[in-house]
């Protein structure tokens, strides 16, 4: 397996230098490293994880930013699938299909050269590493992985090791494509050529069969929060995401604790917290114009429901606007969503951003002595020390309000340092004389209390925030 010129030197040159990050995480046993070309990552840097609350989302009506400024050509001159990024070095693995007439090491006595129908059928995919600026430093083949539509990066003691279907069954026909059955893990080595048809390349990589029997099995990595997900197409039935502890998936447990069913048509998926992001469309055409069919699709894993469903309006003015590659990278800001589109006729690869988020509202237990309905419940929503809480409630018995109620007690990291008081809102259809305006107060220890002296009847509301420290 020789060594591209492009090596990891070139890599630490053109990445920027930043704050380190704390301890890897432990290596666990694992497939063979071929020590002569596994890259020496050197000093780690990339920021310590700055990361989001599981609950909280990416605000898809943001407005993105061109992380390249242009668009970029990789190795081969076809669509990327997707993207990952290192979490601890931060440089881009972007996965594509390889192109028709291209010899790699050990087909030198095949000819003609395989063409790209060839490669699509028997699944044989190149990782681009890319620098900040869409430079490729180096790139890996995988013969007989899959289509390369789920990748990630874990970052093991200086290696790079991708996550990423594999065992794809070679197929026939001139429009067909080979998609993986298993997950692979193997560690990203520049030049090298990984053949599943190779015995001693196979002991290179780390099988999982997380849903025997399921075809287009692909991964997404959430190593901020210590998960991994898989989607799978079963044999029967729509296709499913389910996620996993990580610990326990490489330790092969495969019980997952979350399960969400996939719905409409899928080019690219990933998991961050608590939410599933996945992204569709294709490229412009006579019956796809301009807007074109960009969508993204956001599930809840907790609950299994889509809690958001958002046109893509970004760059519109691609001559070639493919929808691919999602996925969630650190920066020193914190978390931000990557995403692409194919473009051009020998296909470039165009990334874009989001770093603005939205805050979940939570839901709040509250004293059975009230009652709320479902759209005026009690939640809370929290970012940095303010929180925010929203509530109606009337008293179940009808009685009229006595001043310095305890409606409810916030939870530990909701409570102040010291008293905060909130002006609420009382109904006007009832006994209150006055102003429609009550006051409230949470206290250090959380409860959560109504001041009036008028004795009214009816519903009592809060919309207001306050601050722990």
């Amino acid at each position: 397996m020789p060594l591209s010129r492009r090596t990891l030197l070139t890599a630490m040159a053109a990445t920027p230098v930043l704050a380190p990050v704390g301890t890897a995480q432990a290596a666990v046993p694992q497939a063979a490293v071929p020590q002569a070309v596994v890259p020496q990552a050197g000093p780690a840097v990339w920021p310590a994880a700055v990361t989001l609350p599981a609950g909280h989302r990416f605000d898809l009506k943001a407005e993105p930013v061109d992380l390249l400024g242009r668009e970029i050509l990789l190795e081969h001159t076809r669509v990327h699938q997707q993207v990952a990024f290192d979490p601890v070095t931060g440089l881009a693995y972007a996965v594509q299909l390889m192109s028709g007439g291209r010899t790699l090491p050990g087909e030198e006595g095949i000819q003609p050269p395989l063409g790209t129908v060839d490669r699509n059928q028997r699944g044989d995919l190149c990782v681009n590493q890319l620098a900040p600026d869409g430079t490729v430093l180096a790139v890996m083949h995988l013969k007989g992985f899959g289509h390369g539509g789920g990748l990630g990066v874990e970052h093991v003691d200086g290696t790079p090791w991708l996550w990423l279907e594999t065992d794809a069954d070679r197929v026939t026909g001139a429009t067909a494509f080979a998609y993986g059955k298993h997950i692979g893990r193997v560690a990203f080595t520049p030049g090298a050529v990984v053949d599943l048809e190779v015995e001693a390349d196979r002991s290179l990589v780390e099988v999982f069969d997380p849903v025997p029997g399921s075809t287009a099995v692909t991964p997404s990595l959430d190593v901020d929060h210590g998960r991994i997900a898989v989607r799978h197409v079963p044999s029967s039935g729509p296709a499913e995401y389910r996620v996993y502890d990580l610990d326990a998936f490489k330790s092969r447990t495969f019980t997952p604790v979350h399960s969400v069913t996939a719905k409409y048509r899928t080019q690219a998926w990933c998991l961050y917290g608590n939410l599933i992001y996945q992204n569709e469309g294709s490229a412009y055409s006579a019956t796809n114009p301009s807007p074109g069919n960009s969508w993204w699709t956001v599930y809840d894993v907790l609950t299994g429901k889509e809690v958001e469903r958002t046109f893509n309006a970004t760059a519109l003015g691609l001559s070639h606007r493919e929808t691919e590659a999602i996925t969630v990278r650190r920066t020193p800001a914190g978390p931000q969503l990557v995403f692409g589109f194919a473009t051009q006729e020998k296909r470039h690869m165009a990334l874009y951003g989001i770093s603005a988020t939205t805050v979940p509202w939570t839901d709040l237990a509250y004293d059975p002595a009230y009652t709320a309905t479902d759209s005026y419940r009690p939640q809370y929503r929290q970012s940095g020390d303010r929180v925010d809480l929203r509530l109606r409630v009337t008293r179940v018995d009808g009685k009229a309000w006595t001043s310095g109620e305890t409606i409810l007690t916030l939870p530990s990291q909701l409570r102040p340092g010291r008293t905060q008081g909130m002006v609420g809102t009382a109904t006007g259809a009832g006994t209150i004389t006055g102003p429609l305006t009550t006051r409230w107060e949470v206290m250090p220890d959380g409860q959560l209390r109504v001041y009036d002296e008028r004795a009214f009847t009816g519903w009592i509301a809060l919309d207001a925030g306050y601050f722990t420290s």
